[in-house]
């Protein structure tokens, strides 16, 4: 009996291994997908002879098409089954990634990356449902931790893997690398995944749909659109006001209607909006420092895409290692003490990124955002978990979708928000240090003729060498003015870590017993 059930265990074992690699896989390639785009921008321009403007819409599609589609994966999963939506979801992301690989033009492409992004929006929010029904409470964190490896590795290793694609192989690559990998995970989900039992069916919120998707892809392009032309740009002001309107209009609906797509009643729950808030606040963080660290790597250090993201690399590989531990102490601890740890020791990574300067060493660099990436491995799974572990298990579709729509909003205000101060910043320093170069000061004339003479020996006449000279000089200014800008971002998001870390310490500490865990997998 005893060596019986020993197999036993050791199969289901083997079972959930393999369940977490098919999730892992795609939901992995998804998520990579919406970063690794970004460096081959400037080869498919050239590629189809389009305009900057026109090229982003290659990338603006993926993320306005998944972001809106979030919410109906709650409804979705319950309606025809989680492991039936996965695999659907896997093939349109693998189809659209073959198409993707084959377009002729930026038509083409854009097309094909909406087709990506059905597949792509749904996988993660289903893959989390999938992961809340397939493991008990108390193994739940140790599942998520495994699952975060995804979420935190994909985004820093996209710009790595597509910078040296892009210049050493075939740019298309980023696109089919995706066929046989997606081919082999769809064959792996559908002999290893389970079935869910299905709720019981429920109308479809078709006025729900219209206004959340409408809403959201509207809001999501505003906000994408504020750090080009400022929060009072007329383009900027119609989206966002439209965005809003509509997602007033669906939390009224839903609110009153028997069916809802969400089920905004989960915001009552105060464990699950805390973990939210606090989740939120570290995509904020999070976002920010992907998006503005590169300016200084490439735009000032002068370093290449493969070089940045050779730089970028460890700390993925850190957050990856600290994933899992994150989710083995989570099981035993809870989430408080890894949530407090992990925030002070982003915010203490902040604060050290906050003295940045050109003097600054790679490894310094590498140090700081390893050191960041330990800290958010070490809260960010064991947030979410401790919200969802509250989430009754016949509501785990909703409250997945929720906190995935939430996010995605988050991460693209935080963008948004940080990229225009960081402009601000750049703005009010670069006038500063304008103004301290009196052109009357000897000193100041003195370091102007130095460096004229310095390009007359160069062979330039000496009403050139004063003009290259300025030219200098003015763009000292400017480089000086943007790295004393990303201190003081740099510097802000340590204090929203501080911040995090207060709401952090009304987090559950203590390991959960049962809760809302109940029956988890469910037979075909």
């Amino acid at each position: 009996m005893n060596d019986q059930a020993t197999n036993q265990a050791k199969a289901s074992s083997k079972g959930s291994a393999l369940a977490m690699l098919a999730i892992i896989l795609g939901v992995f390639m998804a998520i990579l997908d919406t970063s690794i785009v970004n460096v081959a921008i400037p080869k498919m321009m050239n590629v189809f002879g389009v305009s900057q403007s026109q090229i982003e819409w290659v990338v603006t599609a993926y993320s306005l098409v998944s972001g809106a589609l979030v919410p109906a994966t709650g409804y979705l999963g319950d309606r025809f089954g989680y492991k039936r939506m996965y695999v659907i979801s896997l093939i349109i992301f693998t189809i659209g990634s073959g198409l993707c690989g084959i377009a002729w033009s930026n038509e083409s492409m854009i097309v094909f990356r909406i087709v990506q992004a059905v597949g792509g929006g749904a996988m993660m929010p289903i893959s989390m449902s999938m992961i809340f029904r397939m493991f008990p409470v108390e193994k739940r964190g140790m599942a998520m931790g495994l699952f975060g490896i995804a979420i935190m590795f994909a985004p820093a290793t996209g710009p790595t893997l597509s910078g040296y694609i892009v210049e050493y192989l075939d740019w298309r690559l980023i696109f089919t690398i995706n066929v046989p990998i997606g081919i082999v995970d769809i064959f792996l989900s559908m002999a290893v995944l389970k079935e869910f039992k299905m709720e019981a069916k429920k109308r479809f919120d078709v006025w729900g749909f219209i206004t959340s998707s409408t809403g959201l892809a509207t809001l999501l392009y505003g906000i994408g659109k504020v750090s080009e032309k400022g929060w009072g740009d007329s383009e900027v002001v119609v989206f966002l006001t439209i965005g809003i309107v509509f997602l007033v209009t669906f939390v009224i609906l839903e609110l009153t209607v028997k069916d809802p797509m969400l089920d905004l009643s989960l915001l009552k729950n105060g464990m699950y909006t805390l973990s939210l808030l606090v989740s939120s606040l570290v995509t904020v963080i999070m976002m920010g420092m992907l998006f503005l660290l590169p300016i200084f790597l490439q735009n000032i250090s002068g370093l290449s895409a493969v070089e940045t993201g050779l730089i970028l690399l460890p700390q993925a590989i850190a957050s990856g290692i600290m994933m899992p531990i994150a989710g083995g102490l989570f099981d035993k601890f809870g989430a408080r003490p890894l949530a407090v740890i992990g925030l002070l020791i982003t915010a203490a990574a902040l604060f050290l990124t906050s003295n940045l300067s050109m003097e600054t060493s790679r490894a310094t660099i590498i140090f700081w955002l390893t050191l960041r990436a330990v800290g958010m491995g070490l809260m960010m799974m064991p947030v979410q978990t401790v919200g969802m572990n509250t989430v009754p298990m016949e509501k785990v579709g909703q409250g997945t979708a929720l906190s995935n729509t939430i996010r995605q909003v988050s991460g693209a205000f935080g963008i948004a928000w940080l990229s225009l101060l960081f402009g601000d910043r750049k703005d009010f320093h670069t006038a500063y240090l304008s103004d301290q170069l009196n052109m009357v000061s000897t000193t100041v004339i003195d370091q102007v003729t130095k460096i004229q003479n310095q390009f007359i020996a160069m062979g330039q006449s000496a009403a050139q060498a004063k003009i290259s000279a300025l030219n200098y000089i003015g763009g000292q200014v400017q480089i000086q003015s943007t790295i004393i800008a990303l201190d003081d971002v740099f510097y802000l998001t340590a204090g929203l870590s501080l911040l995090a870390v207060v709401f952090s310490l009304f987090l559950k500490g203590a390991k959960a017993k049962g809760g809302a865990g109940g029956v988890h997998m469910m037979g075909e």
